[in-house]
């Protein structure tokens, strides 16, 4: 091979040789930059729902008190009944009736509400009182002046409260959503909040009251279920 060639083929190696170990620098320079670090920590979280009990919705008392009118729920059997006129009006609903001909009662304890279920004969049994039903919460009173001799949760009736009057005669307000600021043997007056329609109770049931009026002797062992129920709408009206 003439010398000038072997001399071009040098230069030409040469040549190739530096720019490859120019693009390895360039590589090898890049690896060594320390990546971008990404911390875990300054990545936003959704923050876990906080561990508060539940808010128990509550309404002062109603500013009218009592229910002045009662209807019956539509489409329930109360509403077929011969004392219910096309209008859902019950028309021989009393605004307060006389218990053991001396107590003054409301029938209907509730802030509103329509009636969903009378005293008598349910499915083989005996529905001991009136079933007040409202789809939003309304508030529960006081039927008559009296005492709490029992305020408590039980799996039947839920958030419970027994009221004594005197004279033997008892009203009960069951299923509430929760209580007023009250305690077993406080005294309480005619159309005091006692709580807020609910559906306590250790089974699936609709926002309801139960409400009975119970007469008798309070049982040693049995307590109010010592007593004997009535029908407040069978009571005589009171003056």
């Amino acid at each position: 091979m003439p010398v000038l060639e072997k001399l071009a083929f040098l230069g030409a190696v040469t040549l190739a040789s530096v720019l490859i170990a120019q693009e390895l620098d360039k590589t090898i320079a890049a690896l060594d930059r320390p990546s971008e670090v990404i911390d875990l920590e300054e990545i936003p979280r959704p923050s876990p729902a906080p561990d508060i009990p539940p808010t128990l919705m509550s309404l002062a008392p109603s500013p009218t008190g009592f229910l002045d009118t009662l209807t019956a729920c539509k489409g329930m059997a109360p509403s077929i009944g011969a004392n219910v006129d096309q209008d859902l009006v019950v028309t021989d609903y009393k605004r307060f009736v006389l218990a053991e001909g001396h107590i003054r009662l409301a029938p209907a304890p509730v802030g509103g509400g329509c009636l969903s279920s009378v005293f008598g004969p349910r499915n083989g049994g005996l529905h001991k009182g009136l079933d007040f039903y409202s789809l939003d919460p309304v508030p529960v009173f006081a039927a008559a002046d009296g005492k709490i001799r029992r305020q408590r949760y039980r799996r039947d009736y839920g958030n419970m409260i027994v009221l004594e009057h005197g004279r033997g005669v008892f009203t009960r307000y069951a299923h509430l959503e929760g209580f007023a600021d009250t305690r077993e043997g406080d005294l309480v007056t005619t159309g005091q909040y006692l709580g807020t329609m609910g559906n306590t109770a250790s089974y699936l049931i609709p926002r309801h009251l139960h409400y009975e009026v119970l007469v008798g002797t309070w049982g040693a062992h049995a307590g109010s279920f010592a007593l004997t129920p009535v029908d407040v709408m069978s009571l005589p009206e009171a003056p």
